[in-house]
Formats: C-alpha cells, structure tokens, sequence
C-alpha cells in the first residue's frame, strides 16, 4: 500500500513544481459536510443536524491575487424542535429542510511557491430554506458567508481546492423560520436568531481561459547623487635659479 502511494505523491508535486498557476476564469464543483448548529429559545430549543453539503461557484480572476466569486451551495439537513424539561435526546417534532445558499463575493488568495495559493473571501446573498414533505413553500432570508482555504494548482488548467466555510442566515424583523413541522400537523417553533452553519470541503478547479500572468516585479530606482567634489591640489613651483641671475 505504501509503495503504491509513493509515485503517486511524486506524480503530483512534480505537476505541482511545473504550474503556472490560476486562469482567468474557473468553474470548481464541490462537496463536503456541514456541522450542525442549534438555536435557543425560551422553553425548548431547535436543532439543525449535520449533513452533506454540494454545489460548486464560478470564479472571473482579474489578477493573481484577486477575483469575484458566484458560488451556489446545498443542504438537506433534518431540524429537530427539543424540550428542555423533557428528554432532551428526543424531538418533540422532526422534519426535514432544504437550504439553498446563493452567494457572490469578492476572494483574495496569497501565493506561496509557483502553485499553493492561501484563498479567503467573503460572500453576500440569500437562502432559499424549504421545509420538506409536508410544506412544500419556500421562504428567502438574506444570507453571509466566509471562507478560506488552499488551492493546489496541477496544471494551468486543473487544481484542487480545500476550504472551510461559514454561511449564516439571517433573520429579518418581520420573518423568521420554524422548527418542527414547518406549519404542518404537531408541533413547531418560531425564531428570528440567526443560524451559522460551518462546513468543510474540497472540490476540483477546472481553469479555463487564459494563464494570468505573474505579478510584475517592483524595481526599486536609487537616486544617485553626485560625488562630492574634490578640493583642487595647489601647485608650488620651485623658482628657476638661472632666472634671477
């Protein structure tokens, strides 16, 4: 096994020592799983359990270090509602849910060598939850996200990406989002707290388009001054004998 993984890792860094970096356009498919996150509320709590994430962006490059990102991710986690004086390993009401994360943002990434590059960015948009199967209505909220990661180029037009994110949804003050039975028969409860869900992914970048060139070295100019001048040696002559005689 450990033969066989060897020439491997020396297949990749070898790619990896011949990259040229990031193009100027990518399309990145992803994967990865999500963490569950709870909210409080006065008698009981809510839950959203852990769950695969998928989706992918688009990533417009303008340089190296800079691009703008449109990034499209989906969950299908289970929300629980939970009774404080009950048994808190049992939900009152069970009932799954479908978030859709549409985001846009700018991304900044550092280099470090000809093909690691340090990625973070932030991301602005709306989450479209949808409570499934008994309601099928869809309610929007304004959402953020953050991220940062690792993006191992093997080629001007093949990479991996590696990242961590946070996306969190926002409740505004005139709507929130239910837990439990999303309107359907049993019980439900009503929040207007903000739910964070922290995911980890990696994913695949397809470059396309042209290769960015590296940045431009600065040339430091140094002002030269002029050399200062020397004094001017003073000549004595030595008077000529045979001219006073």
């Amino acid at each position: 096994m450990k033969k066989s993984i060897l020439p491997l890792i020396l297949l990749v860094t070898c790619f990896g020592i011949r990259s040229q970096a990031q193009t100027t356009f990518e399309i990145i498919p992803m994967g990865g799983y999500t963490f569950p996150d709870q909210i409080n509320f006065y008698k009981n709590y809510g839950r959203v359990e852990g769950t695969v994430n998928y989706g992918g962006s688009m990533q417009l490059n303008v340089s190296r270090g800079f691009g703008i990102e449109f990034m499209y991710n989906r969950l299908e986690p289970t929300t629980g509602l939970y009774d404080y004086s009950y048994n808190s390993q049992t939900p009152i009401s069970e009932q799954k849910a479908v978030f859709n994360y549409i985001m846009a943002g700018p991304v900044s990434s550092i280099g470090f060598g000809r093909s690691v590059r340090w990625f973070f960015g932030a991301e602005l948009g709306a989450a479209v939850m949808d409570p499934r199967p008994i309601d099928y209505t869809s309610n929007t909220k304004f959402a953020w996200g953050a991220e940062t990661g690792v993006n191992l180029y093997l080629s001007p037009g093949i990479g991996l990406r590696m990242k961590g994110q946070l996306l969190s949804v926002v409740s505004s003050s005139t709507g929130g989002y239910y837990f439990g039975d999303f309107g359907g028969p049993g019980v439900y409860a009503y929040s207007t707290t903000a739910i964070y869900q922290f995911g980890l992914s990696a994913g695949l970048i397809i470059g396309l388009g042209n290769v960015l060139p590296p940045p431009r070295k600065k040339v430091i100019i140094h002002q030269r001054y002029p050399a200062p001048q020397q004094p001017q040696p003073r000549y004595y002559y030595q008077p000529n004998p045979y001219y006073y005689k």
